[in-house]
């Protein structure tokens, strides 16, 4: 069974650390996985997408239309992912705009959701970053990000959730206590709304 799974959003809301996990995950589950960062501007604040493939794969990168799932941490990120979409594609995307370098005009949050909603049949918002707020430190809001791609995907099929939670562990080493609290919270919460 394959699975690609496209990560965008932009630096210092823990992508990397997301697809490390996930890897470390599949790998643990003695699945085949491919990791592959590619960064716009390598710095807080610049674009950052990841691609994993959980299976065979002839290349790291997953081909436009070739995402099963999409998941971003910003709105915007998430408009520039459409192209990776196709009709089955789940896409899952955190409730957060963070402004531009350019100081443009930020769209409403509303727009953006109608804009995807109207290109992607599977789209779920998720307030990640008040949920990781909310547990005493946004940085946490990548991990909420993950229970939702385990609540909302095929992903379970592949990788058990013990699998990730060990995954957590082993990666991240520093508040693990807080990281699978955060983990389990976005799987619940996204749960509870299906």
């Amino acid at each position: 069974m394959k699975l690609n799974i496209y990560l965008t959003g932009v630096g210092g809301q823990g992508l990397i650390t997301f697809a490390s996990v996930i890897g470390q995950a599949a790998v643990d589950s003695g699945l085949r996985v491919t990791v592959a960062e590619t960064h716009g501007l390598s710095q807080r604040g610049g674009a950052v997408d990841v691609h994993v493939r959980v299976g065979e794969a002839h290349s790291p990168l997953i081909p436009m239309g070739g995402a099963d799932v999409v998941v971003a941490f910003e709105l915007i990120e998430a408009l520039r992912a459409l192209p990776y979409t196709n009709p089955g594609t789940v896409l899952i995307a955190n409730r957060r705009l963070i402004p531009p370098a350019f100081r443009g005009r930020l769209p409403k949050p509303e727009d953006v959701e109608a804009e995807i909603k109207g290109r992607v049949a599977w789209a779920h918002f998720i307030n990640a970053y008040d949920y990781a707020v909310k547990l005493g430190n946004p940085i946490f809001e990548n991990m909420v990000m993950l229970g939702a791609l385990f609540a909302l995907t095929r992903v379970r099929e592949l990788i058990s959730m013990d699998a990730v939670e060990g995954a957590i562990v082993k990666v991240i080493g520093k508040a693990v206590q807080e990281n699978l609290k955060a983990f389990r919270l976005g799987y619940s919460v996204t749960s509870a709304r299906l």
